[in-house]
């Protein structure tokens, strides 16, 4: 019998060996950590908020923030740390929690949210070894999974936002450190630019939610029987009880509504969070209905302190602007405010007359002219805006003066972006400060002068100090004033 030969036993034994996973890209930055443990903290505040009229929610609030720092504070200081870094703190938080998470987590929670508790806890234990992005990731999807089923409870209202919002902000916010670890992007940019992109998600949001109709079909939109009818009609009206066809048609008769007007809104009675109450008089508009319904969360007995007077703060800013939008005084309250005392006697309860032609008129002139500045000050923005930089520069020289130089390196390229002379894609700052055209002598000469003393800091090792900030910021602002005309006779 052949033997077979070398080559053919070590290629079939080469077949044999599964492939090997490629090893995860290990993260290059702290800040990653420190904001998916921030998002992982407000997620397990929005977790134990929903049950705050049943449990302590400062309690709970301590453990979380015990927990995070425990977990992900490990996980900042073991990054850059070998493979076994963390491993002991990652099992003993471990076997703690889960130990917690048996003994009262079971009995206090329904199995689903008993299996998020447990996700929660295993995933800030597992933190302490977080130096991958498949451990990011990982992570970021178990909390964002917390996130979508903390907002499904039965008790999830509008409130749940103050948690909410931050988590989301926070988790935005590690994933955009995690994609720009190899873009040359200073910290600042990467954290307005993305606190930009999430500031406009959610305003786009809230206007999609405020002022796109939505049909009550397949449980999407607001269904007829819901507590928030929104800015639009039920079109089939309120099914489940008369609370909502009060509120949407105004008090057609308390007496003959059933047990409408025993069924108040608000924490007095056995309304839910986020139902407003039903009140005497005409009908409110949809905005007046919309803060209304609100103001019960400022109601709430087990909300924190702090949350209550924000909203109830917020909500009487909100009506005092639709009141001045409207052309009425603040005596003119809503239903859902603070004046008046709903009885259909009660002259603050009246509808406010409509305004005169004067007040009609300066509602519009005043937008015009809000306009108006807006366009001035986009228009020469590129002339005020140094000027403000430089006196952030300034204030910034004394403790932080890298940062303070960075601010008036970025002037002095707003000043040459005001000459047309915008920086090419790959241009260094020297080839784009050097290339400025039309400069006058004393301009060029000042000009020179910032970027000698700025390169020598950002590229030449020279360190930062406060007289190096302020000599920098001397050479931009006389290049500025120079540029800018400010004085004439040295521009020529």
């Amino acid at each position: 019998m052949k033997k077979p030969s070398p080559h053919a036993t070590a290629a079939r034994k080469a077949r044999k060996v599964p492939p090997q996973e490629p090893p995860s890209p290990p993260l290059r930055s702290s800040g990653t950590i420190v904001f998916a443990g921030l998002c992982y903290l407000f997620t397990g505040f929005a977790f134990s908020y929903v049950d705050r009229g049943r449990m302590a929610f400062g309690v709970f609030c301590v453990l979380w923030l015990a927990w995070a720092v425990l977990g992900f504070g490990a996980g900042v200081l073991n990054w850059r740390g070998g493979e076994g870094a963390g491993r002991g703190l990652w099992r003993g938080m471990a076997l703690v929690g889960l130990v917690l998470a048996l003994v009262p987590g079971f009995l206090l929670y329904p199995f689903a949210r008993w299996v998020c508790l447990v996700l929660m806890v295993v995933m800030g234990a597992r933190a302490a070894q977080l130096r991958t992005r498949r451990d990011l990731y990982f992570t970021m999807t178990v909390v964002f999974t917390v996130c979508f089923l903390t907002t499904t409870h039965y008790a999830a209202d509008w409130s749940l936002w103050f948690y909410l919002g931050p988590a989301w902000l926070f988790g935005a916010l590690a994933l955009a450190w995690l994609h720009a670890e190899g873009v040359d992007l200073s910290r600042w940019t990467q954290l307005s630019m993305t606190t930009g992109f999430v500031a406009v998600s959610c305003v786009i949001a809230a206007c999609l939610f405020l002022f796109v109709p939505r049909p009550p079909v397949l449980g999407f939109g607001f269904l007829p029987g819901g507590d928030v009818p929104g800015l639009y009609e039920p079109p089939f009206g309120n099914q489940a009880d008369g609370r909502g066809e009060q509120r949407a048609g105004g008090q057609g008769g308390s007496a003959g509504s059933g047990s409408a007007g025993n069924q108040g809104g608000g924490w007095g009675g056995a309304a839910r969070p986020g139902q407003s109450r039903p009140r005497p008089g005409p009908a409110p508009s949809p905005w007046d209905r919309m803060l209304d319904g609100m103001r019960d969360a400022g109601r709430d007995p087990f909300a924190p302190q702090w949350q209550r007077g924000a909203i109830n703060g917020a909500l009487d800013a909100a009506q005092a602007l639709r009141n001045w939008l409207r052309g009425s005084g603040p005596s003119a309250s809503s239903p859902g405010g603070s004046g008046g005392t709903g009885e259909p006697g009660d002259p603050q309860a009246e509808p406010p007359p409509p305004s005169g032609g004067e007040a009609g008129v300066g509602n519009p002139l005043v937008l015009l002219a809000m306009a108006l500045a807006a366009w001035l000050l986009w228009r020469y923005r590129y002339r005020w805006a140094p000027r403000l930089a430089l006196a952030v520069a300034w204030s910034l020289s004394r403790w932080f003066p890298e940062r303070s130089m960075q601010v008036s390196a970025r002037a002095l390229t707003w000043c040459l972006r005001a000459r047309r002379h915008l920086p090419l894609p790959g241009q260094s700052v020297r080839e784009h400060w050097s290339s400025a055209p039309g400069l006058a002598p004393l301009a060029h000469q000042w000009t020179q002068r910032a970027l000698e003393t700025y390169c020598a800091t950002r590229f030449g090792g020279v360190p930062a100090t406060r007289a190096r900030a302020l000599r920098l910021r001397e050479d931009v602002l006389g290049a500025a004033d120079v540029m800018n005309g400010a004085m004439p006779e040295l521009s020529r």
